[in-house]
């Protein structure tokens, strides 16, 4: 069973040593599960931000999610049978994207999964979702050999470095690319690497009692800095990624949400399989993410309605602040059967049509 409340004195410490960093800069911190904050947003510094992560390094500070150990001989099949994405073919040192969903196959939960050992994975969950998932597992888990176990109170927590000078950052602190865990000061971090649609993203699970050390020292480098989810934000709906409770929720099929790279239809039986078989193979959803191309003059906000031939056919779900080359970046829920023409989107009934889309790049076809 994962013990769930075991939040201590010298981690709440650490975790206001890390958020003064944050204050300094004025951000805004949201508070989940245990006490762990979120960097949501600097004052006067997105631009900045931004380019940090395009052009250096930004080190996004991911304590709040909560890892989950899963360790023995059935540990695998046993999360095989979980989650969408095909765990057993993960190597050491490798990361995937993946979903927990109900029976009818609607997502309940958005996680990434590690392979830390031959028979040991970790799943990261998302800010606030931590509690959640590991009930979730608690209640399958009945006589499979395997213990869990949570890291963040006594081993661990989630840092990720960002953009195309992280891994320059990294091997400098000790890090070398063929192999995942190293050692830092007295001691280990576990680098795996899952990109930011192009953008080069290294996450790491550092020891409690270096991680201080570990964020001095990678901010002591040129062109890195924090940042927070508002500038994560910029660069996802820029790369086209949908972001579970902004984009989809609960209501959705993973097939609604653009989740090719989250799901295995080859792997066998996982919860949820059947109905996610039947969509794949026979039909198609409903409703589509579809990734938007605005004018930067363009009057939208996140949640506006879209229009076709005087229709309401969908509404916009996330939307870029800052435009490049006079477009801005946005995501879409919208009727399956317009997102399948070209034809242009409106803001409103009386509106010129302005708003181009496309396939999110990993739409399941």
């Amino acid at each position: 069973m994962i013990i769930l409340n075991i939040i201590g004195k010298n981690l709440m410490e650490i975790y206001n040593n890390i958020d003064a960093l944050h204050l300094k800069l004025g951000c805004n911190i949201q508070e989940f599960e245990g006490g762990a904050g979120l960097p949501t947003s600097y004052s006067d510094r997105l631009a900045e931000e931004i380019n940090l992560l395009l052009l250096g390094c930004g080190l996004f500070d991911l304590k709040s999610c909560w890892l989950i150990a899963l360790k023995g001989v059935e540990a695998g099949s046993f999360l095989q049978g979980m989650v969408t994405s095909d765990v057993l073919q993960l190597e050491i040192g490798q990361m995937q994207s993946s979903l927990i969903c109900a029976n009818k196959g609607k997502i309940l939960h958005h996680l990434e999964i590690i392979r830390s050992r031959e028979n040991e994975w970790i799943v990261s969950c998302d800010p606030g979702e931590g509690r959640a998932v590991g009930t979730i597992l608690d209640n399958f888990h009945v006589r499979e050999e395997l213990e869990m176990r949570l890291l963040n109170p006594g081993e661990m927590l989630r840092l990720d470095l960002i953009g195309p000078d992280a891994e320059k950052n990294l091997v400098k602190l000790g890090y070398s690319p063929e192999k995942a865990d190293w050692k830092f000061e007295s001691g280990s971090v576990f680098t795996v690497k899952l990109n930011l649609g192009k953008l080069p993203r290294l996450i790491n699970l550092v020891d409690l009692n270096v991680i201080q050390n570990f964020i001095k020292h990678v901010l002591n480098n040129d062109n890195v800095d924090l940042t927070g989810q508002e500038a994560f934000d910029e660069i996802r709906i820029s790369e086209g990624i949908p972001r579970f409770g902004v984009d989809y929720s609960t209501e959705n099929f993973p097939q609604e949400a653009g989740l090719a790279d989250h799901i295995s239809y080859n792997k066998g039986c996982y919860i949820g399989q059947e109905p996610h078989a039947r969509m794949h193979h026979r039909g198609h959803p409903n409703w589509i993410l579809v990734w938007l191309k605005l004018p930067e003059d363009s009057e939208a906000n996140s949640g506006d309605a879209l229009f076709h031939n005087a229709k309401e056919i969908g509404r916009i779900t996330s939307l870029s602040g800052i435009p490049s080359k006079g477009i801005l970046r946005g995501i879409a829920m919208v009727r399956h059967e317009l997102a399948e023409d070209k034809n242009m989107f409106a803001l409103a009934v009386e509106s010129q049509p302005i708003i181009q889309h496309e396939a999110l790049p990993n739409t399941i076809v």
